[in-house]
Parts: C-alpha cells; sequence; structure tokens
C-alpha cells in the first residue's frame, strides 16, 4: 500500500515531528511510505535529534500551503496527516488525521449573525488563498480553495496567462481524481457540475514575481452570472468561508491525550481514539544537583508557551531563600520569530546558575536528562485554558523521556502532563509558582522521597516505549485500511 503522512513542520524536529516520524517508522516496513511537507530537510539530523530509523523512506516535496498537500494527497491509498492546525482535505481512498490539538472551525456568534443578515449581498462563489493582488489585477500565485454555496450547479473561472501554463484542479474529497488543464491566453475554466469546495493551483510557484504573477484571474461566472472575483471585494469577504468540511474526508481521527480527545470532539464534533506519542526512553545516569526543563522557546502568542521566563522567576525565588549548589538548565529549539523572547529569558537568568541551551545538539540534551534530578514543565501556567485550551501541554514528551531517566517530575497540574504525572506516586503537581519552588524545596531535602518518586517514574515511563506505539499505529491501519 501507498501511504503519504504529511507534516508542515519537520525540520522543527519538536514533539509533533517526534510522533510523526514515529508513524513513518511503524509502517516503512511493510508499506511504500513517502514523507510530505513544504521544504526538504535532513533525514540525518532527524534520526540524531529524534531518534528515528525513517529506513527506505522518501520525502516528496509539496511546494506552497496545505492545499498542495491535499492534491499530492489523491497519490496515495492512505493519506496520512499530522500537521496542528491543518484543514486540508484528503483526497485519497482512505485518510487518517492525527490531532496534536483542535482550533474552533466555526466563526463567532455574531460573525455568523452578520454573515446571515450580508448574505444577500455576498457572492456565491468564495475564493481562498492564492491569489496575490498587484497592480489592480488578481493573481493565481499559489493553489486556490474554491467553496461554491448551495444551489449554484456551474461556475466558470476566467484565466489569462502571459506564458502558456498548465493548473491542476480537484473536487476536495476522497477518490477524486486531479486533472491537468492547459492555459494560454485567456483560457475559462469549468468546474465540476454541482461542486462544493474545489482546489485548484498552478504549476508554477515560487518566490520569482514575474512567474509567480504569470496568470490572473479574470473573470467569475455562477449559473452564467458575473460574480466579482477579486478577494479584496465586500461580496467575498461577505460569503462566509466553510472551515469544517475536510473532516468529512477523513476516515478516522487519532488524538494524542484524552485532554485533546475532549477538546476534539467539543470542537468538532468527533470521536477520536487515543494513541500516545512514542518517548525515547534513557536509562538514568548519575544524578547532579540539577534541575532540567527542555522545550522550545516561544511566548503565550504563539502557542503553548513552556514558561521558561516563570521558571528563571521560580529558580531565582529558591535562590533568595538560600538555596546553593542546584543549577536550573533550559534547552529548547527557538525559530527566528521567537528569538527576542529567548533572548529575555537568557537576560533574565543573568546572574543565577542557570544555563539556557538554544538548539542544543541532541548529546546536550541526553546528557542532561541522564545527570538531571528533577524535572520542570510549566506550559499551560498563568492561561485561561477554559478560553485558550490550546495553551496547555497537549501530550509532553519531554517529561516523560526525564521520568525515564530519572528524574523526578514538577509539572503544571493541566491537561497532557496531569495524566501522567500521579502526585505522591511518580512526580509532583503545581498550581502556582509558591508550590513549584514549595514542591522542589522538598525533593531536594528529602533524598528517600526523590529516590522512591524517582524509581517509579522510571516504570511509568516504560508505558510509552516506541515499540508499543508502533505496534498501535499499524493495529489503527489495519483496521481503518480492512473495513
Amino acid at each position: 500500500m501507498r501511504i503519504g503522512v504529511y507534516n508542515a513542520y519537520w525540520s522543527t524536529f519538536g514533539g509533533g515531528e517526534q510522533q510523526a516520524g514515529g508513524v513513518v517508522d511503524a509502517l516503512s516496513a511493510d508499506h511504500d511510505v513517502e514523507m510530505l511537507g513544504p521544504e526538504s530537510f535532513d533525514l540525518g539530523r532527524a534520526r540524531e535529534r529524534l531518534g528515528l530509523r525513517l529506513d527506505g523512506v522518501a520525502f516528496r516535496e509539496v511546494a506552497g500551503d496545505q492545499l498542495n498537500a491535499a492534491l499530492a494527497s489523491a497519490d496515495y491509498d492512505l493519506f496520512i496527516n499530522h500537521t496542528y492546525r491543518s484543514t486540508a482535505p484528503n483526497l485519497a481512498t482512505q485518510g487518517i488525521y492525527f490531532v496534536m490539538f483542535p482550533h474552533p472551525l466555526d466563526a463567532s456568534p455574531r460573525g455568523q449573525a452578520a454573515r446571515r443578515v450580508a448574505g444577500r449581498f455576498a457572492s456565491p462563489v468564495r475564493l481562498l488563498g492564492g491569489i496575490h493582488h498587484r497592480h489592480g489585477r488578481d493573481h493565481m500565485v499559489g493553489p486556490v480553495q474554491v467553496q461554491i454555496a448551495e444551489g449554484v450547479q456551474q461556475v466558470e473561472i476566467e484565466l489569462t496567462a502571459r506564458y502558456p501554463e498548465v493548473v491542476v484542479l480537484a473536487e476536495a474529497h476522497p477518490m477524486a481524481p486531479v486533472t491537468s488543464h492547459d492555459v494560454q491566453g485567456v483560457t475559462t475554466l469549468r468546474l465540476p457540475a454541482g461542486a462544493r469546495n474545489v482546489i485548484i493551483s498552478p504549476t508554477v510557484m515560487g518566490d520569482d514575481l514575474d512567474l509567480v504573477e504569470a496568470m490572473c484571474v479574470t473573470g467569475l461566472r455562477a449559473d452564467g452570472r458575473a460574480v466579482e472575483s477579486s478577494p479584496h471585494s465586500m461580496a467575498q469577504r461577505l460569503a462566509a468561508v466553510r472551515t469544517h468540511e475536510f473532516i468529512a474526508t477523513y476516515d478516522r481521527f487519532v488524538s494524542l491525550s484524552d485532554y485533546t480527545r475532549r477538546w476534539t470532539h467539543r470542537w468538532w464534533g468527533r470521536d477520536s481514539s487515543v494513541i500516545s506519542p512514542p518517548v525515547n526512553l534513557r536509562a538514568p545516569g548519575p544524578k547532579e544537583q540539577l534541575i532540567v526543563s527542555v522545550g522550545r522557546f516561544f511566548d503565550e502568542d504563539s502557542g503553548h508557551s513552556k514558561r521558561q521566563l516563570e521558571l528563571v522567576a521560580a529558580f531565582r525565588m529558591m535562590i533568595e531563600q538560600g538555596l546553593r549548589g542546584w543549577k536550573l538548565v533550559l534547552i529548547g529549539g527557538c525559530n527566528p520569530d521567537n528569538r527576542e523572547y529567548a533572548m529575555k529569558v537568557r537576560a533574565a537568568a543573568e546572574g543565577l546558575p542557570v544555563e539556557v541551551r538554544i538548539s542544543a545538539p541532541g548529546s546536550v540534551v541526553d546528557a542532561n536528562f541522564a545527570a538531571a534530578a528533577i524535572y520542570w514543565h510549566a506550559a499551560g501556567y498563568g492561561s485561561d485554558l477554559e478560553a485558550h485550551p490550546d495553551r496547555a501541554e497537549h501530550f509532553g514528551i519531554a517529561p516523560i523521556e526525564a521520568m525515564s531517566a530519572g528524574a523526578v517530575p514538577v509539572v503544571f497540574d493541566a491537561a497532557g502532563p496531569a495524566e501522567v504525572v500521579q502526585p505522591g506516586v511518580n512526580g509532583l503537581v503545581f498550581h502556582t509558582l509558591d508550590e513549584l519552588v514549595a514542591h522542589t524545596r522538598r525533593l531536594i531535602e528529602d533524598h528517600e522521597l526523590r529516590e522512591r518518586l524517582a524509581a517509579s517514574a522510571v516504570a511509568s515511563a516504560q508505558h510509552y516505549r516506541r515499540e508499543r506505539f508502533e505496534d498501535d499505529v499499524r493495529a489503527l491501519v489495519r483496521d481503518v485500511t480492512s473495513g
């Protein structure tokens, strides 16, 4: 069976990518598996950073946004979408969607009411993405999703090309054929009769504006009547965006925790099974007076921040209370957009026995896990998790890696980590920074307690071993494809 595994963030080497790579490893021995993403990356580095095998697999670059991944999905028997916040429909015979965490799909009640009132002024055809307005013209520079209102039977799109071009077109549903169409001069594309959701994409995409702006949308008709095509027009902006339709194109949804499963049902109305991500279990090493926290550096506005600034503040409190001889090490990747946050963390740590290791190699992570006596995790702290449930840790691979190495976890009592850490059994949980400080001091001062919790943490981590994850993925695929 030919399988495509899509992830838009392979090169970040995060926890989601570790799970996506685990899916590839689970299936590549028995199937023809390709990894799909928007940019190529170093497979060797992925093996080293994420502990993956990635044997006998190929990488396929799908340029542009996720709509091109949807078009590519038609080439596979099974398409596995493992991308956070993706709304790419599945065109393969069968599809599985791994939910990192769901996102709200519908407009606010006020927005829905406004659209109903303004509906008579709205375009019956909505063009989403892929159009760049420049010099008074609407250039098709990437894949465009065409959403068509109920009752409309025939839609025609007029394209004008400076050079001979080819576009591909497919309805957004499983087993949809992808067809190619030549565009020379002024060409009219007639969409499939009665279609409700169609993807159109040029084959020339990139940064060269002279090339990508070589084709324009110059006309749009619904049942023979001309309608406004510019995405910036009021008629286009008033047309409702149907964000939920991708859901029906997938056979199965898989959540990575009970926390994710509950919100998937609440926001998407879909039941999902739970398959916890694979964890690279580690051998405990000689313990030092060391507290470690591992996670990417980004602030709350970018998602479930690991709250490194607050961890530095908590450690400062401990130093001011007289703690000596202990060190805090914060390790994580950082993309250019979040460098300012990482620099704030580094500035806050000045004068303290704190190391901030940005984009450290895997060997540094390994050494710190092995030496750590205590592990801190604070994602979700300080957030309104009813209003922003995505700001909690959806699962939490790093705390379990630390547990497997014999570090006692002290985690914020919410979401994924709270499902793993049992207070007083295999770790401790906190609600405030004062509690984090108090629990940590207790572990530092009570060596027997720390040893007992560490031994239980090591045992608990075995539940998340990679072999179990791969067995669960293979069983899932057998169940989906045999139905």
